[in-house]
């Protein structure tokens, strides 16, 4: 780490201790920090608007104010209309001048971006995942990200307020290590400890999908919905739940993981975890790709058949059923109902408002949507009117970087990152 970092580092860490001096000495931290998630969710605000809404008394709103104003967070915006009197001075969230780093580590590839809090992306970096080559590649791949996107901020004169990573595995909330990720095969490595040589900036660490979640809330459905839960269908399967507008995490941080509950006893198909009959096995990108090249075998009347085995994966198999083959057609009939399965269990379990599907399965492939949502009905409890609607991610492929910015973001919103100038 050369001079200019590590004075940076230095800076970084003093402005941390002060925060954390400010938040543990003020007994009005939590006062704070709802004026500014107040401030924040209104486009634009009033003062008497946010001492009518917060219930605070004038004097507290205008100290209140005046710190968020002085740490960067909010901002005067010009003067409101009146009907009669003085107009109103108007406050806005400071979205637009300070910035996050988002990198969404992926079986397949990595994708990161410098971003503002709108998720306005200013410039991007993608790279194939090298996962041959171990924790350590994967580390370095995302290391040298973090130092051309911290240039580009630089360049910029941009304030940066934090790092935040999506990662597909089991990350712990209490220590920030990711206990467990099959598809990377990684077990107990510390993420954020390996990548402090690339920087100083806070790193934040978080489940893919419960990102994806926490994403929606902040910037997507979460405008409409305070409970929902959030599916991705991919190589793999997760879930991310949302209650009373909070991501659930459980003990641990690791809830949410439906990919491994077992939805077919009979089966002998095995997920990356190695249990038998799991919602991944029967329904992930992983499970079509093993299910087509074991059948494609014995069934000589399909498309899939007549392809190398070692060529046959999850894209192959849909192809083909959009030429109406019936192998292929066969498959995600059965992989739409075991996904059914796992979702009416999530809607019985938590009795949520809505189900937000994302990953490469549903993006990319309408079929199986159409099969989802045509199939739900049958698993469905008769005696409940309120149907649950199936709704897409609000960002697509970005679903999994909008979570990472939300990361830091949400942190923001509970006092806990300084800004940063690097």
């Amino acid at each position: 780490m050369d001079v200019h970092i590590v004075k940076i580092s230095i800076e970084i860490k003093m402005k941390d201790e002060k925060i954390k001096r400010d938040n543990s000495d003020n007994p009005n931290k939590q006062n704070r920090i709802k004026v500014l998630q107040l401030i924040r969710n209104k486009k634009e605000i009033t003062r008497a608007e946010i001492i009518k809404l917060s219930g605070l008394s004038a004097p507290t709103i205008t100290r209140i104010v005046e710190n968020l104003v002085q740490q960067n967070l909010i901002k005067t915006d010009g003067i409101g209309s009146s009907i009669g009197g003085r107009r109103p001075q108007l406050f806005n969230f400071q979205s637009k001048n300070n910035y996050v780093i988002g990198i969404d580590i992926g079986g397949t590839f990595i994708r990161s971006a410098l971003s503002n809090l709108d998720g306005e992306f200013i410039f991007e970096i993608h790279l194939p995942t090298d996962l041959k080559n171990g924790f350590e590649a994967v580390m370095q791949q995302v290391g040298n990200m973090i130092t051309k996107l911290s240039k580009r901020a630089i360049e910029k004169n941009l304030t940066l307020r934090g790092i935040g990573i999506a990662i597909c595995g089991m990350v712990n909330k209490q220590t920030g290590i990711v206990e467990y990720s099959p598809i990377f095969g990684w077990k107990k490595v510390d993420v954020a400890k390996a990548l402090k040589p690339f920087t100083p900036l806070n790193i934040a660490l978080g489940n893919v999908v419960q990102l994806f979640a926490l994403g929606e809330l902040l910037y997507g459905v979460g405008k409409k919905y305070s409970d929902f839960i959030c599916v991705n269908l991919g190589y793999g399967i997760g879930s991310g739940i949302i209650i009373d507008s909070k991501l659930f995490g459980g003990a641990d941080g690791i809830s949410g993981e439906i990919g491994h509950i077992v939805v077919n006893s009979n089966s002998s198909r095995k997920g990356l975890d190695g249990v038998s009959g799991t919602l991944e096995a029967e329904a992930s990108g992983h499970g079509i790709e093993a299910i087509a090249k074991k059948q494609a075998l014995f069934r000589k009347d399909s498309i899939l058949h007549s392809i190398e085995t070692s060529k046959i994966n999850a894209k192959t198999v849909f192809d083909a059923a959009k030429k109406n083959d019936a192998l292929a057609n066969e498959i995600l009939e059965n992989v739409a109902n075991s996904i059914c399965i796992g979702i009416d269990t999530l809607i019985k379990l938590f009795n949520t408002t809505c189900i937000v599907l994302s990953g490469g399965l549903i993006e990319n492939e309408p079929i199986l949507l159409d099969l989802i949502c045509s199939n739900m009905p049958n698993f469905s409890m008769k005696s409940v009117s309120r149907s649950v609607p199936i709704l897409t991610s609000s960002f697509g492929e970005n679903a999994a970087l909008m979570g990472s910015f939300s990361l830091i973001l949400e942190k923001i919103l509970k006092l806990e990152h300084s800004p940063t100038h690097l």
